[in-house]
């Protein structure tokens, strides 16, 4: 095994656990080294710190495994995935569909595993796991005995990382439509067609939350609704009508299907842009709860000044539109707008429309998806339940 040497100063970082080293944190030559490669880091003043694959290619050079001297082969992903499905046990009790393995966040970094019953959906995003592709497909078939997997992986993560697009079956039988179960509502599931890993698992207690301070005959407005998930769990608590937006003409079909597999006609949809749609309807006072959810804004750092205008127009909007008294639930799912930017923005839009908001719930993904605390970037879902006082 190869040997990378770390500069000094970055050493207190690693003796921390951060599992990223940058390519301007390395005192080695990077052409050195080929793209997927284990190495062992070392300080040359403080000797070993750690097993983990690096790509020149990239500006995260190098990515834990391990911060022991480990060899990284089938014993090391048995145990690691053999304990990361252990921790998803208690969340089974309420769904039949959750995240087994979540990255960094399970010491594995550049792979992401969903689990949707007996299917498994999958994105092997580095050059890293790329290299292991086979020895990690041989360790869940042991481990699920899944009956299909797919391949979902993130396209712009694996060209980032030098690596060919890879998506479609790996091993199986498709299956058309999954019925996923959640708290006792039932949402169907293309997972070859569906965006990311299949379904946004990850909001699956902040649907919970929100619909926990829904009251009988409450209006409901969820904006980049996707699959529907906050607004058919408000109905579902007695809501007498949600509307339901979404940009994607494929959204509100998926959405109008998993009304009627929940036996709910009441509601209306619209396929159009947020931002026209509220534009255009000019509501005042009519809802009691506004979900705001939309796709990540700022997928970059030099992206989240216009991110931070957006989400500031949208919550203004649906200030606007929501009743003296009533909940807007804002979420960002981009860690370059975390909990103090959504707070700063609501600062801004509290100042600017004179009113006030209280703050009653601060949410973050569920626990499927784990947050590292070592690693920010894991802390990818932010979101605020806010009670606006007019």
């Amino acid at each position: 095994m190869n040997k990378v040497y770390i500069k000094h100063s970055v050493v207190p970082k690693l003796r921390r656990f951060t599992p990223w080293v940058y390519a301007n944190e390395i005192d080695s030559s990077l052409e050195e080294f080929k793209s997927g490669e284990v190495v062992a880091l070392f300080s040359k003043k403080d000797g070993f710190l750690g097993t983990a694959y690096v790509n020149p290619k990239c500006a995260i050079f190098a990515r834990v495994l391990s911060f022991g001297k480990e060899e990284i082969g089938k014993k090391f992903f048995h145990n690691r995935i053999k304990r990361a499905i252990a921790k998803r046990d208690a969340l089974l009790s309420q769904t039949n569909a959750v995240r087994l393995i979540h990255s960094e966040a399970d010491f594995l970094p550049g792979l992401i595993v969903d689990k949707y019953g007996d299917t498994l959906s999958i994105q092997i995003n580095t050059a890293g796991m790329e290299m292991f592709r086979e020895l990690i497909l041989s360790t869940l078939k042991q481990l699920v005995n899944p009956s299909w997997i797919v391949e979902k992986s993130d396209e712009h993560s694996r060209e980032i990382e030098g690596l060919e697009s890879k998506n479609g079956t790996l091993f199986g039988t498709p299956t058309k439509q999954f019925e996923l179960s959640e708290n006792g509502l039932t949402f169907l599931v293309d997972i070859e067609d569906a965006q990311k890993t299949g379904f946004y698992l990850d909001q699956r207690k902040n649907r919970a939350i929100c619909a926990s301070y829904i009251k009988e005959g409450d209006t409901v407005l969820d904006i980049c609704c996707n699959a529907g998930g906050f607004g058919i769990y408000a109905l579902a608590k007695g809501a007498k009508n949600a509307v339901f937006v979404d940009i994607s003409e494929s959204a509100i079909a998926q959405t109008k299907a998993n009304l009627a597999a929940n036996a709910i006609e009441t509601y209306e949809t619209y396929a159009v842009d947020a931002f026209t749609f509220m534009k255009e309807k000019k509501y005042k006072n009519s809802f009691d709860l506004i979900v705001l959810d939309p796709p990540s804004f700022a997928k970059t750092k030099e992206q989240a000044v216009g991110a931070k205008r957006g989400f500031k127009h949208l919550l203004m909007e649906s200030t606007k539109a929501v009743k003296d008294g009533g909940l807007i639930a804002l979420f960002s799912c981009s860690f370059h707008i975390g909990k103090k930017e959504l707070l700063d923005i609501a600062m801004e839009v509290s100042h600017d429309l004179k009113v006030q908001y209280i703050l009653l719930e601060q949410m973050q993904q569920d626990s499927d998806h784990p947050c590292l605390i070592n690693a920010s970037a894991s802390f990818y879902l932010n979101g605020l339940l806010l009670r606006v006082e007019k």
